[in-house]
């Protein structure tokens, strides 16, 4: 494992060099810098953990110095010292980005404790931003699986939507995917920094939905024993999805579109209003046009929420995608997994692209998942498969293999995993169900390893 590494930034050399012994005595890389400059190439060259940043130097000062460092690498923890320490230059200190302020002369022990620290914080932070750029590459556009024109227009959308700070509305049947439409605008727009909430509207209650968007104060109600902060206000400087906006209670959305209108909302048992810094994507798997006539929902907060329309088509709209998502999820799981599979059969991709997919792509991810596991060669074949998928109309399938054997031995597979499903896999009852003994399903469950 590599030596932790420090940048000792001071103008005495008597000074630097003590330091920097002691550090090295304690197991430290260390580096030496005289002025700003030359700790800016160093710190541009090196992994640097931690700065030590003497307060007074040569034509500048350590703070302009903190500066320059973070400037040139945001991850680094700087440590102000000096011999001139009061509680104003502290603050400043602070202010300016430094993780704490040691006055001299040193206490070597308490000095490595604080070090520490600084150490600790460091990885945090470098944690940190490794999980925003894990984050903002998986919600990338250019992750978007694809081969079909309507999703093309999809895509497009997004990227126009993500250079705006304009409300969406995102919608589309359940399992389509408009949550990772959503957190995909969020992290490639310039809000990717700041927070990503979500509220599934009809998944609280009414009398609890309000709470939790706009927050309360103690007393608010009973049970409010504290101030509670809401999404709204957690969301600052972010996004918020509002997930299944359809259903919206009337009387919230009157206060929604307060908000969108003035950009502040009011606490509950507040009458002080707070600024608003969110953005509001709002998705739904029902036609808010339709309710809009229907008086369900109110036709002035529609307009406001509908500044950019994203509609996913469902995935038996567009099966020339079925393929791709396939192969992706099966490269997915398979890792996952830890099995080396290499594709999908013909004959199973047929009965793939033949389903209708009422659950859209989640479903498909599920039965993708489901086929990995069940996989015991290095190709997903149609045994590996749901018996749903051969139960739609149309999603009939040529057996795989072309002799009478393989076609014997695919057809009864099928028909034993039906009647364990439809009998709730009670063996017995699945062996009546086909006509057989129960001793020949246990054997032929055996030989076709179901």
């Amino acid at each position: 494992m590599a030596q932790p590494m420090i940048i000792v930034i001071e103008d005495d050399p008597v000074q630097r060099k003590l330091i920097r012994g002691n550090l090295e005595a304690k197991g430290y890389a260390v580096l030496e810098a005289s002025s700003g400059r030359e700790a800016k190439d160093l710190v541009a060259r090196n992994p640097v953990e931690v700065a030590i940043v003497d307060y007074r130097l040569a034509g500048e000062t350590g703070l302009d110095v903190i500066e320059t460092i973070l400037a040139e690498n945001p991850l680094v923890t700087p440590v102000m010292v000096t011999a001139y320490g009061n509680i104003e230059r502290a603050v400043e200190a602070i202010k300016r980005g430094a993780y704490d302020f040691i006055v001299k002369p040193l206490d070597f022990e308490k000095f490595l404790l604080v070090l520490e620290r600084a150490r600790e914080r460091y990885k945090l932070q470098k944690e940190i931003s490794e999980l925003k750029e894990r984050l903002e590459e998986k919600f990338s556009s250019r992750n978007f699986v694809f081969n079909s024109k309507p999703m093309e227009e999809v895509v497009r959308l997004i990227v126009k939507a993500a250079r705006s700070d304009a409300t969406v509305v995102i919608s589309g049947e359940t399992g389509t995917g408009k949550d990772l439409v959503a957190r995909t605008i969020h992290y490639s727009s310039r809000r990717k920094d700041g927070p990503f909430l979500a509220v599934n509207v009809p998944s609280l209650p009414e009398s609890l939905l309000e709470s939790e968007l706009f927050g309360s104060e103690k007393g608010a109600f009973t049970g409010a024993l504290e101030r509670k902060p809401g999404k709204f206000e957690a969301a600052s400087g972010g996004t918020l999805l509002l997930d299944e906006i359809g259903d919206m209670p009337v009387h919230l959305q009157a206060k929604i579109l307060h908000v969108l209108q003035n950009r502040e909302f009011f606490r509950l048992g507040s009458s002080r209003p707070e600024p608003l810094d969110v953005r509001i994507i709002a998705a739904t798997n029902r036609d808010l046009d339709k309710l809009t006539r229907e008086g369900k929902f109110r036709a002035d907060l529609f307009y406001r929420l509908n500044v950019i329309n994203i509609h996913i088509p469902p995935l038996r709209t567009r099966k020339e995608d079925i393929p791709l998502l396939a192969d992706f999820f099966v490269k997915k799981f398979a890792r996952r997994e830890g099995k080396a599979i290499a594709g999908i059969s013909r004959e199973a991709m047929t009965a793939l692209v033949g389903y209708p997919y009422p659950g859209n792509v989640r479903e498909l991810e599920n039965i993708i998942e489901r086929a990995v596991v069940f996989a015991e060669g290095e190709t997903i074949v149609v045994r590996d498969l749901p018996i749903g998928l051969f139960e739609q109309e149309g999603a009939a399938i040529e057996p795989e293999g072309s002799s009478l054997r393989a076609k014997v031995r695919t057809l009864e597979t099928s028909e034993i995993r039906r009647a364990l499903h439809e009998n709730g896999n009670v063996k017995s009852r699945a062996a009546k169900a086909l006509g057989i003994t129960e001793r020949m399903l246990a054997y032929k469950m055996k030989i076709y390893k179901i």
